[in-house]
């Protein structure tokens, strides 16, 4: 049965007649890559290199052993895997015969795995034997007799239990003496057709099933080559993990889309992130705020020469204050640095392009990308005047088609236009270039006014002694909430309460914006893709006022 989605005959024919849907598969794009250059290499990762001839040989073979074991066309397959090459590989066979792709965030454990394995009905899951001192092999023998659809578990990179199959010894298995690799040409799904469920972390409830196709996942890449200029001379550097949408575009789809090589780390390790990123000659990457200010500030920067040639790093998944990237601009003068907008439901949805004046690059997260409507919404839906506070909504053709098996949450998210709810709260200027001011959830309403947190956060951020901040409400019986800065002082460095306020004083800033507490921390709670996790931030302080209050 046909995963339904919120495609309509009237969109697919628009976003095909401007030409923005080309009926591109991965695969595609991968066999023109092998005829042109089989030997170049497409990914380097901690197992080592591989080529695009090696990668479409493995996924074949892949493909055909899947095949073995009866998966097949809408099959739900989910990879649990950190920045290694067999998700790439993984991905392309999946692709091969018509199964989805659902890639899974690394650090979920039996809560979250319970619930993504049994609402999707997965038929096999990709595990890590081990990664980050967790053992994925036990999680999921735990897991696995609630879960009646499970019948396959593939374990990477270490021992496969018994009723587990080992990658290694599955890819070693001469697949193509049972079956001709002909027999994969009627499976490739039609490019409208689900092609991957991407789980989101899941903060505000159980993760959301994010729904895309070949076509919505293959105008996200296009939008981003010709934005920067990419090519097959390019390389990709990837931190984020492929389990989150940054990372499974930028690591697996556009190195392949391109025919460039792209290089993985596992996990963001400034120092090895840095050295890797010299060493493979790397000229782009999209990373989260977090990884920019490691790398701007990061001490023994001139000893890699500035890193000469970065050409481009675009920051995404969190507001970047405009410090760090005039900052930025100073510290990697080799490279465009700017901000982009965009969502695991969306894509991009606003970018910076090179050549935009400097102060359009410090103080905006960019114009709406090729094809895309954005509108700043009012409480009431109608669009408000530029200049004006409200929710970004947006109308693209690399939106994503719905959640899975969620009509009460794309209720909640698509609106009866098509546009769709970002959840963002930002302001249009006179120029349509966009400035995301928060997270509507995170808007602190301190005796009835809203207080925005990023705007505050830019103003501490540019003091001198601070490396990082995060500002939340704490709660309040009189006012509701109140402004509560958790700051992070630069090495050597210590900072008080009343440093902050002569601070915001300076900065000639409204009195009731200034911080009512400074929490002065060692490093803030982020994902493994770099955000800020403020929601843990909101707990502490509000525990920690329960237990002052006793």
């Amino acid at each position: 049965m046909p995963i339904e989605t919120l495609l309509t005959p009237e969109y697919i024919e628009r976003c095909t007649a401007a030409g923005f849907w080309q009926n591109r598969l991965i695969t595609d794009y991968l066999d023109e890559a092998v005829q042109r250059y089989s030997d170049k290499e497409v990914i380097v990762d901690r197992w080592g290199r591989l080529t695009f001839g090696q990668l479409a040989a493995q996924a074949e073979r892949l493909a055909l052993g899947l095949r073995e074991l009866g998966l097949g066309p809408e099959d739900i397959v989910a990879l649990q895997l950190p920045n290694w090459h067999q998700f790439a590989v993984f991905h392309i066979a999946l692709t091969r015969v018509g199964a989805i792709t659902s890639n899974v965030p690394h650090i979920f454990r039996q809560r979250e795995m319970s619930y993504v394995l049994g609402f999707t009905e997965a038929k096999a899951v990709v595990i890590p034997a081990t990664f980050r001192n967790f053992d994925y092999r036990a999680m999921i023998a735990e897991l696995r007799p609630q879960l009646p659809n499970l019948k396959h578990v593939f374990v990477v990179g270490g021992e496969a239990p018994s009723g587990t199959i080992s990658y290694e010894q599955f890819l070693a298995t001469p697949w193509e003496r049972r079956r001709d690799p002909v027999t994969l040409d009627g499976l490739l799904p039609a490019p409208n057709a689900v092609t991957q469920i991407a789980f989101t972390s899941g903060t505000t409830g159980e993760p959301k099933g994010v729904m895309h196709t070949s076509n919505t996942l293959d105008i996200e890449v296009v939008t981003l080559n010709r934005a920067y200029n990419l090519n097959e001379n390019d390389v990709i550097f990837m931190a984020s993990p492929v389990g989150h949408h940054t990372g499974f575009l930028l690591a697996v789809r556009q190195p392949i889309t391109l025919g460039c090589k792209a290089v993985y780390q596992e996990q963001w390790v400034p120092a090895e992130g840095i050295d890797m990123m010299a060493k493979e000659g790397v000229t782009f990457t999209l990373s989260a705020t977090t990884f920019l200010q490691d790398l701007v500030y990061f001490p023994e920067l001139d000893r890699f020469e500035r890193l000469p040639k970065l050409r481009g790093f675009i920051c995404a998944g969190a507001p970047v204050p405009s410090k760090l990237l005039a900052d930025a601009r100073e510290r990697l003068p080799h490279a465009f640095v700017a901000a982009l907008f965009g969502m695991t439901e969306n894509g991009p949805v606003t970018l910076v392009p090179p050549g935009t004046p400097a102060v359009k690059i410090v103080n905006s997260d960019g114009c709406a990308v090729p094809g895309a409507e954005v509108k700043v919404i009012g409480p009431d839906g109608q669009e408000l005047p530029r200049g004006r506070d409200g929710e970004l909504v947006t109308r693209t053709p690399q939106q994503s088609v719905g959640y899975f098996r969620r009509p009460d949450a794309n209720a909640a998210a698509y609106m009866a236009d098509g546009f769709f709810r970002t959840g963002d709260q930002a302001r249009m200027d006179q120029d349509g270039y966009i400035r995301i001011t928060g997270r509507i959830k995170d808007l602190i309403i301190r005796g009835g006014e809203n207080i925005a947190p990023v705007e505050i956060e830019g103003i501490i951020f540019a003091h001198p002694k601070i490396t990082n901040v995060a500002v939340v409400g704490m709660p309040d019986p009189r006012l509701g909430e109140r402004i509560c800065a958790y700051v992070v002082p630069k090495p050597g460095e210590t900072i008080t309460f009343e440093e902050i306020t002569a601070w915001m004083a300076q900065a000639n800033v409204a009195k009731p914006k200034w911080p009512e507490r400074v929490e002065v921390v060692d490093v803030l709670p982020t994902t493994p893709a770099g955000k800020i996790q403020k929601f843990v931030l909101r707990q502490q302080i509000s525990a920690k006022l329960a237990a002052e209050r006793g």
